[in-house]
This record gives structure tokens, sequence and C-alpha cells, in this order.
């Protein structure tokens, strides 16, 4: 039997579409049908008077999204290979980007990260080191750390990663990958080779420095959860 071949109209003498007082007029198999409209007419007169209506709260809400998505970009653009979002979402119904979003958004304001030790740059299963002591001399940072959990001779050669934040900056997330430094090493003493502004204009020595230190896997699918470190110059704290 063949089959029924399918009509389709030329696009021109096609039924128009319409939307008028909130209920949208269409055709279907020949029947005019209605239904509620599901959005406004895509003018940017009524765009514009959207807008206009919203409240400060609205508003506020609109731009800390706007500027957590484009912080969100730049942090997956910097992470590379050592995106810990990547394999946690695997887990969820999210993508990497919306999950990272999420569990940062409340940290943020229209300017940037607000509240810098609730960030998290990684989240993962891997033990977390306990550092145990932060100093700094000009832009060169020295971190030291015992490790932590059941001995395994596989974790030992996980590398150190360091996502930090300029304070004047906080909109401009960053990532150094230290591949010859590993857990079992104990120490890391790094220099950050960016005190600068977009720009390119030089920080002030004086400048505050967000750290958040966490170890990744050689299978670029295992991270431990990053770790917060303010750091001020000529730092030497022991920590807790």
């Amino acid at each position: 039997m063949k089959k029924k071949k399918k009509i389709t109209r030329p696009v021109g003498k096609r039924p128009e579409t319409t939307r008028c007082d909130g209920v949208t007029t269409y055709y279907r198999k020949g029947k005019l049908c209605h239904c509620s409209s599901k959005r406004f007419p895509g003018s940017s007169e009524e765009r514009d008077r959207r807008r206009a209506a919203r409240t400060l709260n609205q508003r506020q809400r609109a731009s800390v999204f706007a500027l957590v998505l484009r912080l969100v970009k730049i942090l997956t653009r910097k992470l590379q290979d050592f995106n810990a979002w990547v394999s946690l979402a695997k887990t969820t119904n999210m993508t990497p980007a919306n999950l990272c979003h999420k569990v940062n958004g409340t940290a943020c304001d229209e300017n940037g990260v607000a509240n810098f030790r609730a960030f998290i740059f990684s989240v993962g299963w891997l033990a977390v080191p306990l550092f145990t002591r932060v100093t700094r001399r000009g832009w060169e940072i020295t971190i030291e750390w015992r490790p932590h959990g059941i001995p395994n001779d596989t974790r030992d050669k996980d590398t150190l990663v360091i996502g930090y934040f300029y304070d004047s900056l906080p909109d401009a997330p960053r990532v150094l990958h230290l591949p010859n430094v590993t857990r079992a090493g104990r120490v890391a003493t790094f220099t950050l080779p960016d005190p600068v502004t977009a720009t390119g204009k030089p920080l002030s020595p004086d400048e505050i420095v967000h750290l958040y230190p966490y170890m990744a896997g050689s299978g670029q699918d295992e991270f431990s959860t990053s770790v917060y470190l303010r750091v001020a110059r000529d730092a030497d704290e022991i920590l807790g």
C-alpha cells in the first residue's frame, strides 16, 4: 500500500499565526486553533517597557546573573584540563558551567566575587591536604602541607593546581598549574605570573591575593576540593 504523499503548502500561502490580547491564533491541519500566548511579541518597544518596569531587586539580580555567567566562562577557559566541574556534572542533570554558576553565584555581586571565602574553584573526592603554612615575599608565595588520608602511592603523584584572584580584580579568576609539584612534595614555591590589570597596569605590591589550591589526578577526572587561603603582603602564617 502506497503512503499518502504529504502535501506541503507554499510558504506564501500558509495561514499566518497571530497573537492578540494574550491569545495565539494558528492553523493546524486546516483547522483554526487558539491557545494562550507563551511569550510577548518580540518588539524592541515591548522589551524596553518590560525592562523599565523591573524593580531594583530584579535589576540587581539580572546584573549579578550576567556577571557570574561571564565569570564562569572565563574560569572554564582558564581551567582547561583541570576542570573538576566536568566530572562532577556527570552525576547531575546540569552542564559543568551551570553547576559552577549555581554553586558560586551566591558568593558574587555586581562587581564579581564578594565573598572570597565562599568561592570554590574545584569540588572533588580526593583527599584535601592539610595546609600548614603560607609565606609571601613580593609575588613569590610558598605553601606547605601535610598529606591526609590513607597512604596511597598513586595519590602521591597528584599535582598541584592554584586558582587565585587579585583582591582588586574580583571578576578575573586565574589558574596556575604546577605539574612538577606533587602531593608527596609537601611544599610549593611559585611566583604569580600576571600581577597586572586587564590593560597591563602593574598591581600594587600591597595587593591581597586570594588562593584556592587543590590537587588533580593524572586522569583529568579526579580532583580534591579547593581550599581558601588569604595571602597579604609579607605574610608568614602558620595555619591550623
